[in-house]
C-alpha cells in the first residue's frame, strides 16, 4: 500500500512540475520575443510568473524528487541502467528549471533584460524530456 501511494504523490508532484516547467517554457519564448521596453502588463506578468514557480513548481520538483526516491529505494531500482538513464533525464529537467526560475528573478529586477537565447528552446526539450522519461520508465528497455 505504502509503495502505490508513493507513486501516486510521485507522479501527482512530477504531473504539477512539468505543467509548471511547460508553462514557464512558453512564457519564455513570448518573453524572449517581446520588444523592449516591456510595457507594463509583460512586467506583471514576469511577477506572477516568479510567484507561482516559488509558490507551485518548485515545490513540485521537490516533493516528485523525494517521492521518486522513495519509489526507487522500495523498488530496488537504484542498481537498473534504465533508472540511471532517466535520472540524468530529471537532473537536467532540475537544471533547467533552476535556469528559468533565475531568469524569472533577473527579469523582474530589470525588466529590460534579455533572457537567455538557449531558454526558448526549453519547452522543446521538456517536452522531448518527458517523452523519454516516460518511454524509460514504462518500457524498461535496458
Amino acid at each position: 500500500m505504502s509503495y502505490l501511494l508513493f507513486k501516486s504523490l510521485h507522479i501527482a508532484a512530477v504531473i504539477i512540475w512539468m505543467g509548471g516547467m511547460v508553462l514557464s517554457s512558453a512564457a519564455m519564448l513570448w518573453l524572449a520575443s517581446a520588444k523592449r521596453p516591456r510595457i507594463e502588463r509583460e512586467t506583471e506578468v514576469v511577477a506572477a510568473l516568479k510567484r507561482w514557480d516559488s509558490r507551485v513548481t518548485s515545490p513540485a520538483m521537490g516533493l516528485a524528487w523525494v517521492f521518486g526516491i522513495v519509489v526507487a529505494v522500495e523498488g530496488d531500482w537504484f542498481s537498473q541502467p534504465w533508472l540511471h538513464a532517466k535520472l540524468a533525464l530529471v537532473i537536467i529537467l532540475s537544471a533547467l528549471h533552476g535556469n528559468l526560475s533565475a531568469s524569472f528573478r533577473r527579469l523582474q529586477a530589470d525588466p529590460d533584460r534579455e533572457p537567455a537565447g538557449y531558454l526558448k528552446y526549453s519547452g522543446l526539450f521538456t517536452l522531448a524530456a518527458i517523452f523519454g522519461i516516460v518511454f524509460l520508465v514504462v518500457l524498461k528497455p535496458f
